[in-house]
């Protein structure tokens, strides 16, 4: 059924490319509406038994996950090349769970832009394509976040999250390939992908951006021209964070790790193609 729904995509770029606007504006926009749920719910059962819910929920996606897997290895349908993409990336998920995750509704972020990497594959072609093009919203969402809907409440730029938005679209995407899924342009000359191009542009973007002072990884770095400083917390010498409203304890990445990790990641995912 997503094979099929995927190939038709393919089919219909136009189309496509409308559900790929309309799902990047409804991630902005609908943000603050599912904030505003989150806490409601949150608030009528209590964190501990919400986090306890969603933490179940999250369980039960990844045996349905693993499930699904199992059934195609003994259908002898599984495309061997995409099995460590996914194995590799739900342990990664995993970790971040453990180790990166605020609260675990954040891992709604996953799904969402596993989503996006769903969409954008029959648009772009590719599997690692479909995963690097979906970095813009990324980073734009969490833009808007820290800057707009929450900017006394977000103390840092959410590099945490966009390292899962990732995870979740590198976590669907092999899986499709895994179903058999083709990639229509996989043989592209790489000096051609839009992908390499708006990774290497914006990784130098980014240096110098952070070289001109324009964007800063803390407060104390600030100068007179700047315009983001990533975190507003003072630099953290301890590894573990401990949220002071809700009491979670997690690691926030330094900018230089996140950007780091995001890059890493990225160049994994278009391994994929190759």
């Amino acid at each position: 059924m997503i094979l099929g729904a995927i190939y038709w995509l393919e089919k219909h770029r136009i189309v496509n490319l409308i559900l790929v606007c309309v799902y990047a504006a409804f991630l902005l926009l609908a943000h603050d509406i599912f904030v505003d749920l989150s806490v409601m719910i949150m608030n009528t059962l209590s964190l501990a038994i919400y986090e306890r819910v969603v933490a179940g929920a999250i369980a039960l996606l990844g045996m349905l996950l693993v499930g699904t897997v199992v059934r195609v290895v003994r259908n002898e349908q599984l495309e061997l090349r995409f099995a460590g993409f996914f194995g590799a990336t739900l342990f990664l998920l995993v970790a971040h769970f453990f180790v990166l995750t605020e609260m675990n509704i954040e891992f709604i972020h996953a799904i969402m832009y596993g989503v996006l990497g769903l969409l954008l594959f029959p648009l772009v072609g590719r599997f690692g394509g479909a995963v690097v093009l979906g970095l813009p919203l990324m980073l734009l969402d969490e833009w808007y976040q820290y800057v707009i809907l929450f900017p006394h409440y977000v103390m840092h730029f959410e590099l945490n999250d966009i390292v899962l938005d990732l995870l979740g679209a590198s976590l669907l995407i092999s899986g499709i390939g895994m179903l058999g899924a083709k990639s229509s342009l996989k043989h592209q000359p790489i000096y051609m992908r839009l992908e390499v191009w708006f990774l290497a542009t914006a990784s130098f973007a980014t240096a110098a951006l952070m070289y001109s002072c324009f964007l800063v990884p803390y407060s104390i770095d600030s100068c007179e021209n700047t315009w983001l400083v990533l975190n507003k917390l003072p630099e953290l010498r301890e590894f573990w964070y401990v949220h002071p409203t809700i009491g979670s304890t997690f690691h926030i990445l330094k900018p230089m790790e996140g950007f780091l990790l995001i890059v890493g990641l990225s160049i994994a995912c278009l391994g994929m193609d190759f």
